[in-house]
């Protein structure tokens, strides 16, 4: 079974996506560099966001058919003023059917926000033709400190220590979406021709007051953040910070360390 994360939110803040590009497309090119397709003539780029990757993807194939999926109109606002040869289509991925089968499905942090990989990742398979490539990188994050400081705060964060938002969303956060490495093994070697999977851990430094809290906001946090009420909102924002703070503090440099770990699969028909 796939399902989405529930939301019925406003859109995604494009412009403060945008605030850490170059980092975000460091996995970009790293996903990549182990594509091995000479010549692919149709390239969707799922969860395609401001077209971080599918400036990348027209570079790298200017001759392809490329279309950009997203759900947020907003993302997709900004992605239209990239001067590259690119369609756009507003859609969520679960509802998403091509309309002729893909040479290359890029998918880069787009994938760890939709449940049942077991199903989904066959079912992009199969809409690729023969030879054709499905690439994806996912952030890994459920170990991560700063997502382990959400969790507690969401555990602790409301009036006299208790918890903020509804058992659902808790239960919610601290569940995995993503599979182990060899279970991607398992699920992929059947139904593909060649598998790459691997695993990343890249020390990002970043600047600004806030910088981990910036990044994540926009992202890991969207759900928590369309989940709460203004209140609980303040509530979390000021005691989810106090806890970043302390455990992100600023080097003597002015720069603040952030480890980031991805999984990326590069699986061929």
């Amino acid at each position: 079974m796939i399902t989405r994360l529930k939301s019925a939110a406003p859109d995604w803040d494009a412009k403060a996506y945008q605030q850490f590009s170059r980092l975000r497309q460091r996995p970009v090119n790293e996903l990549l560099d182990r594509v091995e397709l000479r010549t692919p003539q149709r390239i969707y780029d799922l969860g395609c966001g401001t077209g971080i990757a599918t400036q990348v993807l027209a570079k790298r194939w200017p001759r392809a058919q490329l279309l950009g999926i997203d759900s947020s109109a907003q993302m997709l606002e900004e992605a239209h003023r990239l001067p590259i040869n690119a369609a756009w289509q507003q859609c969520d991925l679960l509802d998403w059917q091509p309309e002729q089968p893909a040479d290359l499905l890029f998918a880069a942090a787009v994938l760890h926000f939709i449940d049942g990989h077991e199903t989904l990742l066959p079912r992009l398979l199969g809409q690729l033709n023969p030879g054709g490539c499905l690439a994806a990188h996912m952030p890994d994050w459920r170990d991560a400190l700063w997502y382990r400081l959400m969790l507690e705060t969401l555990d602790d964060g409301g009036v006299g220590g208790k918890p903020l938002g509804t058992a659902e969303l808790r239960q919610r956060m601290a569940a995995r979406p993503l599979l182990s490495l060899e279970d991607y093994y398992r699920l992929l070697a059947p139904l593909t021709k060649s598998l790459d999977i691997w695993e990343t851990e890249q020390l990002q430094v970043v600047d600004g007051k806030s910088p981990v809290y910036d990044w994540v906001k926009v992202s890991a946090l969207r759900p928590v953040m369309q989940a709460l009420s203004s209140a609980e909102q303040a509530r979390f924002i000021y005691h989810y910070l106090m806890r970043v703070h302390k455990h992100y503090p600023q080097e003597c440099d002015g720069h603040t360390l952030f480890a980031f770990k991805r999984i990326f699969i590069v699986a061929r028909v």
